[in-house]
């Protein structure tokens, strides 16, 4: 019984490729960070800088690279990075968006 309750709970997910930035699924989120740098989608670059500050170190490496594609620097951004550094580099792509740089 608790695994029918298992398979039918799980088959009702969305597929990861539906997800949006939003999505409370990393691999959804993963998914369209991904597609956003493949497709170089220079709308996508305010979310992709908000996914900078997620807690998962996946999600904020996959999110740099996106954004090193679609405008061709990472503004000092390491994903690895102390959360102050991080923040620092957060600060820089967000002015650098706000006056129209990128």
């Amino acid at each position: 019984m608790v695994l029918g309750t298992v398979i039918a709970a799980t088959g009702c997910a969305p597929s990861a490729s539906s997800g949006t930035f939003e999505s409370d699924n990393p691999a959804s989120r993963l998914y369209a960070i991904h597609r956003a740098g493949l497709d170089a989608d220079a709308s996508a670059v305010v979310p992709l800088v908000e996914q900078l500050e997620s807690d998962d170190p996946a999600i904020r490496m996959m999110a740099i690279n996106a954004l090193e594609r679609i405008t061709g620097t990472r503004l000092g951004y390491n994903p690895y990075a102390d959360r102050t550094e991080r923040r620092e580099a957060i600060d820089r792509w967000t002015e650098a968006v706000r006056k129209g740089q990128i």
